[in-house]
């Protein structure tokens, strides 16, 4: 007892042993940072018929004599379709529509009638030539003729009743009911008669999205849009397409519902309804992402972007849980800034964004800034989504908060560590911004609590204590002062004493800020100078329809590429981790040596939407998000392609990327700045 008094008995022994209590507790907050954050809760093992992991590169685990219709399958197609066919490939949760389970034996693009497999030469002709506007990409300049035959019969293995001793033979396509006046009023009445209105709308746009046979949503096609028409927009197809039905797809068949001249007559009717292409003259922009319903753009806008990527649960083989969809929970870390669990954006009241208000969220795509805190930039790319304009950002934001599907899911607070750890830091990283040398992104659940406790209750309490800790001192030392009298006798000394309060006062004040940094930097600066940072295309001598194009994919690209491939599009980001190896986001400028120059736009569309380089070799679905861009419309992607063609080429050789080796992340590091060295280093 004589000792604690003791202890107490003078200022300078209440002070340095709050300053050791102090930096003890900071000590804790550093420690809990790394370790409370560190594991997940229990990994979410997908159903096989949901999604089923491969190896990477796909292939790579074949054997040498593998079959060459097997070789080419898992090569090119089982990213979606699925090791066995059954449209359970890694990449397809995130794809609206999910690939074909080819289990099932149903086509919808073929020649045969309702009911009938498709011949060979229809399921060739896919496979060569691709179908439209979607992420099944052509593989006629990369696969050779036998090849192709080899992947047919491959395909048809996986449903061996559907093909077994099957005859088929085309349909015999009557001649066309000529497209005038009185045909095309006979097509309005039936198309209403039939209900086709119910699906594709009145004026055809709706776009109504529905179940497929399997459960899985499929999105109504936009009649003005023929662009987009799957199996084709030639007159023949449009018959075909009512004849047989959409099969699995909830698209009926009409074969014995109309005659033949009567499907004429629809089809007559929906060929009508096409509006001007934008990319011919007369033609403008207007996809989804111009829905005046900003329900159905927010909906678009938030599958076609990233805000899966980060904001989804992941689990075995990094697969996306859709039931879990924008729930959070992914671990993201920033150093020297804090671990950070993404968000629930689901509209659960509790615990998601349904009490915000759709300019609530608004603000925090654009502004980084909730009712209740300041985004981190590194953790959350509000500067790179502040390029999304006001409307945009508003449709995201009333999908999000009143239509997404709500999901409880409470998240923790960022785990931010000690102070003196994340001032000294700062300091030694630059200021006012010290750049993390990389991001680290867990997958699982990091919303679960942390031995039966919420994962950040310990930090609260840590830092509660240091309060404590430091108002104890502060007024141990006053009330010494003031019972014993040991004030300044002298000018000299107050003077001294005023000193010392006051460097004391502002040296915190200093550490405060820096503590605060970049937080307090007004977000307006923040995003005007990312915005000054954007690459404008070169639009002499375009026609005003691609220039329009070339801004709109400027407009895509900033709010989104550019996270990656840099303001000029010259890339370079090194990717570690997920058993993928390293990898380097590719020069997607137009230089004809290191760049895309040499690329036509088609091959340019199939890199975004499916993940298939120009030569061939297939992009990393989760390096490269082309599962998630798999649902950008045909006018989106399209005006991507003109944008990336027309912006000033960069020479910079990127390296190809490098198999998984010893030494490789864990987890998936994402580093900031040029590093060209292999592996988690």
């Amino acid at each position: 007892m004589g000792a604690l008094k003791r202890l107490f008995s003078s200022r300078r022994n209440i002070f340095l042993l709050t300053l050791a209590l102090l930096l003890l507790l900071d000590l804790g907050r550093s420690l809990y940072a790394r370790v409370g954050y560190a594991s997940a809760g229990p990994e979410w093992q997908p159903p096989h018929d949901y999604a089923v992991g491969i190896a990477y590169p796909p292939g790579s685990d074949l054997s040498a004599d593998a079959p060459l219709g097997q070789k080419v399958y898992i090569e090119h197609c089982a990213y979606c379709h699925g090791p066995d066919g059954k449209g359970n490939g890694m990449a397809a949760p995130s794809m609206i529509p999910r690939p074909r389970d080819f289990t099932l034996g149903q086509y919808a693009y073929k020649t045969t009638g309702a009911g009938q497999p498709p011949t060979d030469e229809d399921l060739k002709r896919t496979v060569r030539d691709g179908l439209t506007a979607s992420a099944m990409p052509y593989w006629r300049d990369i696969l050779s003729e036998q090849e192709i035959d080899a992947i047919v019969q491959y395909i048809k293995d996986f449903a061996p009743a559907t093909f077994a001793n099957a005859k088929v033979q085309p349909l015999t396509i009557p001649p066309r009911v000529e497209a005038d006046a009185p045909s095309i009023a006979r097509g309005q009445e039936l198309y209403q008669a039939q209900q086709c209105d119910g699906c594709h709308g009145d004026d055809g746009r709706a776009m109504v999205k529905m179940p497929d046979s399997k459960g899985d949503p499929v999105i109504a096609r936009d009649l003005t849009a023929p662009w987009t028409f799957r199996g084709g927009s030639a007159s023949e197809d449009i018959w075909l397409r009512l004849t047989h039905g959409g099969a699995p797809g909830p698209m009926p068949a009409y074969a014995d519902k109309l005659s033949d001249a009567e499907r004429w007559d629809v089809t007559n009717y929906v060929l009508s309804l096409a509006r001007t292409a934008p990319w011919e003259p007369g033609g403008t922009l207007d996809g989804p992402g111009y829905d005046a319903n900003l329900v159905k753009r927010g909906e678009y806008i938030v599958h076609a972007q990233m805000c899966g990527l980060c904001h989804t649960e992941v689990g075995t083989d990094a697969i996306y849980r859709n039931d879990k969809y924008l729930a959070g929970g992914m671990r993201i870390t920033a150093y020297p800034y804090g671990v950070f669990t993404s968000r629930n954006l689901t509209s659960d009241r509790a615990t998601g964004v349904g009490n915000w208000t759709p300019e609530q969220l608004a603000r925090a795509i654009r502004f980084g800034q909730t009712p209740s805190r300041s985004l981190d930039f590194f953790s959350m790319p509000w500067t790179v989504l502040h390029q999304l304009n006001d409307d945009d950002a508003n449709a995201i934001g009333t999908y999000l908060t009143q239509h997404l599907t709500p999901v409880t899911r409470r998240m923790p607070a960022p785990g931010r560590y000690g102070f003196l750890e994340t001032n000294i830091q700062k300091i030694i990283g630059g200021l006012p911004v010290a750049v993390p040398e990389r991001l680290t992104y867990a997958s699982g659940n990091f919303a679960e609590p942390f031995l039966g406790m919420p994962r950040d209750l310990p930090q609260t309490v840590l830092i509660v204590l240091q309060w404590i800790a430091l108002l104890a001192g502060v007024g141990g030392i006053v009330y010494l002062t003031v019972r014993r009298r040991a004030w300044p006798q002298r000018p000299r000394g107050w003077m001294l004493l005023t000193l010392g309060v006051v460097g004391l006062l502002l040296c915190a004040l200093l550490m405060a800020l820096i503590d605060a940094l970049p937080g307090i930097i007004p977000p307006e600066q923040i995003v005007a100078g990312a915005s000054a940072q954007l690459t404008p295309p070169n639009t002499d001598g375009m026609s005003a329809e691609l220039e329009a194009m070339a801004m709109r994919g400027m407009y895509l690209y900033s709010s989104s590429c550019i996270l990656c491939h840099n303001a000029n599009g010259a890339g370079g980001q090194k990717n570690n981790g997920l058993g993928a190896g390293t990898m380097w986001s590719r020069n997607i400028s137009p230089d004809m040596e290191t760049g895309i120059g040499a690329w036509d736009e088609a091959q340019l569309v199939r890199a975004i939407r499916s993940g298939v380089s120009r030569d061939g070799r297939p992009l990393y679905w989760q390096a490269m998000p082309w599962d998630h861009f798999a649902n950008l419309d045909e006018e989106d992607v399209r005006s991507l392609a003109v944008y990336l063609k027309a912006i000033p080429p960069v020479n910079q050789a990127v390296p190809l990327p490098l198999p998984s080796a010893p030494g490789d992340c864990q987890e998936l590091n994402v580093f900031i700045g040029v590093n060209l060295q292999p592996g988690c280093k």
